[in-house]
């Protein structure tokens, strides 16, 4: 039997283990079953030198590893030539030289199953079988001193071996069929993961180019600069740089949801909140991103009766993404089909009246990798919506009809109305804080509109005022008071959202030109977007949100602070400078580009050698912006190298640029020792506020290393007779992480991190694991040095220099004074936490701000 050169090569391929243990097996079988068979159970005949040839020439088999690569194709004729021989020729010769006994035939059929799963080509096998049972036939006919007599009862017996060839020839091709699938999707799925993670980077560099250009546009609205475009063109330019942002957003999203579906990546359950059905599918029908107008035109939102879910909004979002594209696909060609989407009970129906699915896909609809009529789809999508769905407590079917329509309908569990209650009092009693006593303008012609906010924020405690127009606002912004927010409607007569926020900005030498001001509109969100951004705008929120959904936007916008300083240069990283690395030469150019415009000097590596190199090279690297995935040295293994260095730059703070976003990868980072994990794209307020944080910790860990080292390197461990309260926590670092405005969510993160150290050292030390304890101290000392954890962080000295060099402190209660201080500095960090926030609250409601 000829086959390609290419099968051939395959075939040897997926044979090569086959071939190995086929080998071991019959060199100890062959032997083993002529000593049971002569001695142990004695039957009629065997034969020595048949079972030694039959193991003699499975030897190479065992070797097959060290053959030559040019005698490949000889070793997968030997291979089979070797089957043939040991199975069916040897076990067909002995059978026949036995009668047939049952023993025998027992082994004949157990032979074609044997043959069945180690040749998955059923031609192959049927030939390699026909060969070897003729050939032994004849042997043993040959050969026997008696004429061979066949009874009644081996007749009957042989009869059945047929069906057995049969059987076994199937039984290979399904193994065949099932081998090639699972290899396929093996192979589909890591091409997935590998052009979606590819295609990170050159979509973070186009998003990039667009944040370029729509900082070069000119304001479209009318101010004291002269525009270089006309406003007809600016406008144009606007929607064409917001339509390509919207597409880039989309591209992200449908990376981010491949590579969690090749991943088989959980969806999350503490993401989810309670959203309206209804607002929420409207949302994702604004940022799909259709193609035309036309194509919008195609699509309906019907809403007969509006229901609360529970869902990750994100997810969810993902989900109608994949059902819309997937009908405007199929619907393209049928110029007057439509797509709807109707939200009624507890469900989401997405019907279009196109060519509909055909019978035999629908079963098969819902597995990876299968496409019905789209050459250019994964076939990941309507895996992922049922994952999606299954996450969410619900199910997605589908009905079609060929040639008159297809639905998907998702199946929502409900959701009690206590239980809504009961969060949206929860959201409200953790808002409150942020919004007592939070001076508030709300900016709307409509008056139902603004006292339907206004109710709503003064019951959070925040103190609301209201204007009917941009001239009002304008005029109130003007006076003594400061404010903390604009709620800002974008289309109003007169002066419009957009150009009242440019006069805002524009006024530097009004008390609140620096206002948050959020857009609060119907229009869609894309252009609007990039419009609300470029009038000087901090959030885009949709009139169609709920209370709850506008109070958690509020309260992020709070959280976060001012984003609207497109073309501002801060000058906070004069004099530091930082080591970009990344083997995209692009990705390099944007970071750089972000750091120098922050006044920092940037020195560049391509590789992780590079990076080690920058070290050596340079005296004054401040910190290390790096990606993950480079040639050679990967980021996680040059962070621990630079880790374990003896000179200052082991604790330079290394921020991780990553385009993996999954759990796995950020604690693989962390665990390293890098600092921060941030996933492309970066937005430059984030990486600012990333290194202005690490600057400020790293400030503070080098005033409190200045005490010397050569004190707590050697002696005794000093323990004092007891610590009073305010001598656990160093004041004056916690001051200054006030005044930068550094106590966040961060700060709770290191003290939650201080509780799990703490917890987890007494079992390293139990089990004497040295390396594990070095690690939580190292985590431990660095923590506590940057929170401003004082008496945790000088004992933690005391005892960390012993531990690196491979010695347990002598004193045998060291260890329960390091738990007793991390569980007393963690307390004592929470109620500073909690004070220094209700003072910051207060000193606003005193200035009025």
């Amino acid at each position: 039997m000829v086959m390609p050169r290419e099968s051939m090569r395959d075939l040897l391929e997926r044979s090569r283990l086959a071939i190995r243990w086929g080998g071991i097996l019959g060199l100890l079988c062959h032997p083993i079953y002529y000593v049971v068979w002569t001695y142990v159970l004695p039957q009629p005949y065997d034969n020595l030198w048949l079972r030694l040839s039959a193991a003699a020439i499975c030897i190479p088999l065992i070797f097959q590893a060290r053959w030559p690569k040019r005698f490949n194709n000889a070793l997968l004729i030997y291979w089979h030539c070797c089957l043939i021989y040991v199975l069916p020729f040897v076990c067909t010769f002995l059978a026949i030289r036995n009668s047939f006994s049952t023993m025998w035939m027992m082994t004949e059929v157990m032979m074609l199953f044997i043959m069945a799963l180690c040749i998955d080509n059923p031609l192959l096998l049927m030939a390699c079988i026909g060969i070897g049972i003729f050939s032994g036939t004849l042997a043993a006919v040959a050969t026997s001193p008696a004429p061979i007599v066949l009874s009644a009862a081996n007749q009957s017996d042989l009869a059945v071996l047929p069906v057995v060839v049969l059987c076994s020839m199937a039984f290979s091709y399904a193994i065949s069929k099932g081998r090639i699938f699972v290899e396929r999707n093996r192979a589909l799925q890591a091409l997935a993961g590998s052009i979606a993670h590819e295609m990170r980077n050159p979509l973070s560099q186009l998003k990039h180019v667009l944040d370029r250009v729509e900082e070069a546009l000119p304001a479209t609205t009318e101010s004291d600069r002269s525009p270089a475009l006309p406003h007809d063109q600016a406008a144009v330019l606007y929607r064409h740089v917001a339509h390509g942002q919207l597409s880039i957003e989309r591209g992200l999203r449908i990376i981010a949801m491949t590579l969690d579906e090749v991943s088989a990546k959980p969806i999350r359950s503490d993401y989810r909140a309670y959203l309206s059905a209804a607002n929420t599918t409207r949302k994702a029908l604004d940022e799909y991103g259709f193609g035309d107008e036309k194509e919008r035109s195609k699509v309906r939102l019907a809403v007969l009766e509006d229901f609360t879910f529970k869902v990750d909004e994100t997810v969810y979002l993902f989900t109608l993404f994949n059902l819309i594209k997937n009908a405007l696909h199929h619907i393209a060609t049928h110029p007057l089909a439509t797509l709807t989407l109707t939200i009624d009970r507890q469900s989401v129906i997405v019907h279009d009246t196109g060519p509909g699915i055909s019978p035999d896909i629908l079963p098969h609809l819902f597995e990876p990798f299968r496409t019905a009529g789209n050459s250019t789809g994964t076939g990941l999508g309507l895996a992922y919506c049922q994952r999606a769905m299954r996450a969410f407590g619900g199910t997605i079917s589908c009905r079609s009809e060929v040639g008159k329509f297809t639905q998907f309908t998702l199946q929502f569990p409900a959701v009690q109305e206590s239980e809504v209650a009961e969060h949206e009092h929860r959201i409200f009693e953790r808002a409150a804080p942020f919004f007592s006593g939070k001076h508030i303008l709300i900016v709307d012609d409509d008056a139902g509109q603004r006292a339907r906010i206004r109710r709503a924020l003064s019951k959070l405690g925040a103190n609301v005022s209201e204007a009917a127009n941009g001239e009002t606002a304008l005029g109130m912004l003007g006076q003594a008071t400061l404010w903390d927010l604009v709620l800002m409607d974008i289309n109003m007569p007169g002066l419009d959202g957009y150009t009242t926020s440019e006069k805002i900005r524009a006024g530097r030498q009004d008390p609140n030109w620096n206002v948050l001001i959020a857009a609060y509109t119907v229009e869609p969100s894309n252009v609007a977007r990039v419009l609300a951004r470029r009038a000087g705008m901090d959030e885009l929120i949709s009139k169609s949100c709920s209370v709850v959904e506008l109070i958690n936007t509020l309260q992020t916008l709070f959280e976060n602070g001012s984003r609207h300083h497109l073309n501002e240069r801060f000058d906070g990283f004069d004099g530091k400078t930082i080591l970009v690395a990344d083997d995209d030469t692009y990705s390099r150019l944007v970071a750089k580009g972000y750091l120098e415009r922050c006044g920092a000097s940037v020195v560049e590596a391509e590789h992780g050698q590079a990076v080690l190199t920058g070290l050596e090279e340079n005296d004054a690297i401040d910190a290390i912006v790096m990606d993950l995935n480079m040639p050679g040295m990967g980021g996680v293994e040059v962070t621990a190298l630079i880790r374990n260095r003896a000179d200052s730059y082991a604790n330079v703070p290394i921020i991780a640029l990553t385009s993996q976003s999954d759990m796995d990868a950020v604690q693989a980072c962390l665990a390293a020792g890098m600092n921060e994990v941030m996933i492309k794209p970066v937005q430059v307020s984030s990486l600012y506020a990333s290194l202005a944080r690490q600057f400020a910790q790293q400030r503070a860990l080098n005033a409190s290393a200045k005490a010397d080292l050569s004190q707590t390197s050697a002696g005794p461990i000093r323990k004092p007779a007891t610590i009073a309260e305010d001598s656990l926590l160093d004041e004056k670092h916690l001051e200054e992480l006030v005044t930068l405005d550094l106590l966040d969510q961060s700060f709770l993160n290191g003290i939650e991190q201080i509780r799990l150290l703490v917890a987890r050292l007494p079992a390293s030390v139990a089990a004497r694991d040295l390396e594990s304890t070095h690690d939580a101290l190292h985590r431990l000392l660095g923590i506590s040095g940057n929170i401003g954890a004082k008496a945790l962080y000088q004992f933690t000295r005391q005892i960390y220099p012993r531990v690196v060099g491979g010695e347990w402190p002598s004193e045998p209660d060291w260890l329960e004074w390091v738990c007793m201080l991390g569980e007393r500095t963690a307390d004592a960090l929470q109620t500073y936490f909690v004070s220094a926030n209700a003072r910051r609250d207060h000193r606003d409601v005193l200035s009025g701000g």
